[in-house]
């Protein structure tokens, strides 16, 4: 089974993902937006609907959130990291966008 297959496969298949017991995982599935990028002319002034699927290995934050979520590495901070991107400048291409959200989520505390 391939990494991405099994990192949003059942529970139990996950778990094996990581050879580190002490990283979690968490993911977004089908995150939906309608977003104008592409750099052919033909996609200039037209949305596309882009889906993501997003996993982030995460490690224990360094002391105990106190039930804050704004201390956790948490599914908005995943799709505001998203919407952060998708709302910026137009993009030409896919490739930019992915690597732009991957900055922002890597550059959570938590995130592996």
């Amino acid at each position: 089974m391939d990494e991405i297959a099994q990192a949003f496969a059942y529970p139990d298949v996950r778990s094996h993902a990581t050879s580190d017991p002490m990283l979690d995982r968490i993911s977004v599935r089908d995150y939906m937006v309608s977003v104008e990028i592409g750099a052919f002319q033909v996609e200039r002034d037209t949305t596309q609907r882009l889906r993501f699927n997003v996993v982030v290995e995460v490690c224990a934050p360094p002391a105990s959130p106190n039930d804050d979520v704004d201390l956790i590495l948490s599914y908005d901070r995943v799709t505001e990291a998203i919407d952060g991107e998708v709302g910026g400048a137009r993009l030409n291409l896919l490739e930019t966008l992915a690597d732009g959200i991957a900055n922002r989520i890597l550059d959570e505390p938590q995130a592996m």
